[in-house]
């Protein structure tokens, strides 16, 4: 495993390699990208990127959700695969699928680009099917709360072995619990469909999510409490002791301070944190 410092030097070259390749994109979207190729363990590459950039713009066809805001992740996913031609029409077959049952957004594109990574065209359907009940179940329980950026949780959750009412019961009892400490109802719901995935009693996932908050709190890093909680969600469900996941946080924060992009008058402490 590498180690923070390799880690977050890897983050800042992939993220400006992106900037220079994919122009004029979110200052948001661009860490997002450069975290494909950390996880794959790969450099970016500025004339990849162009290269797989083209392949979309050539082939997503006119408007297309495909080469929206998701772009820059996009031709970062095609541009670590070994054939991106390929994997984009991949991702076209997914979209295609998935068209069938949710309603056409950017996170809909999103979720055509990862499960093209994690399931066969035969099997799509049957995911996308599973995924389009899930969300139903979510829009009973909350109504008001559930929209289109649900869709990529409830394609998640369809790859669950968890039937589809263990889910959605779990995430009522996380949510539940959740609100006792996060005001924000809608990370809260996302937060609550990433920890119904995962193994463990309700109240232990709840409670492991507040201890690592209060930890980084104490140490004088406070973490968000609205979009960036799912992030925190995510890496409290590492198997690992919480103190060395927030120790790893709080390292690569300091680090990240002095990085260009996160200084006074860039994002702030509170996105750094989450990235």
């Amino acid at each position: 495993m590498k180690n923070t410092n390799q880690i977050t030097t890897d983050f800042i070259e992939n993220r400006d390699i992106i900037k220079k390749a994919i122009k004029l994109e979110s200052s948001y979207i661009y860490p997002v990208a450069a975290n494909v190729f950390c996880a794959a363990g790969v450099k970016a590459d500025a004339d990849r990127l162009s290269t797989c950039k083209a392949i979309i713009k050539k082939n997503a066809g006119f408007a297309s959700y495909l080469k929206g805001d998701v772009l820059p992740v996009l031709a970062a996913k095609l541009s670590v695969s070994a054939d991106p031609e390929a994997m984009f029409e991949n991702v076209m077959d997914m979209y295609g699928i998935l068209k069938n049952h949710f309603s056409r957004s950017e996170y809909l594109a999103l979720l055509a680009a990862l499960l093209a990574e994690k399931t066969s065209t035969e099997e799509a359907d049957r995911i996308a099917a599973r995924g389009r009940a899930i969300y139903d179940k979510m829009k009973k329980e909350h109504p008001f709360l559930t929209s289109s950026e649900d869709n990529v949780m409830a394609g998640f959750m369809a790859f669950s072995e968890k039937s589809d009412q263990q889910l959605i019961d779990e995430a009522e009892q996380c949510y539940d619990l959740l609100r006792k400490k996060f005001s924000d109802k809608n990370a809260v719901q996302t937060v609550s469909h990433i920890l119904a995935m995962t193994k463990g009693s309700p109240e232990d996932k709840v409670n492991r999510l507040f201890r690592m908050f209060d930890m980084l709190a104490d140490a004088g890093h406070k973490f968000g409490k609205h979009y960036e909680l799912s992030t925190l969600a995510a890496v409290s469900i590492i198997e690992a002791e919480e103190k060395e996941l927030v120790d790893n946080i709080i390292d690569i924060d300091s680090q990240l301070s002095g990085q260009k992009g996160y200084g006074v008058l860039s994002l702030d402490k509170k996105t750094r944190l989450m990235h």
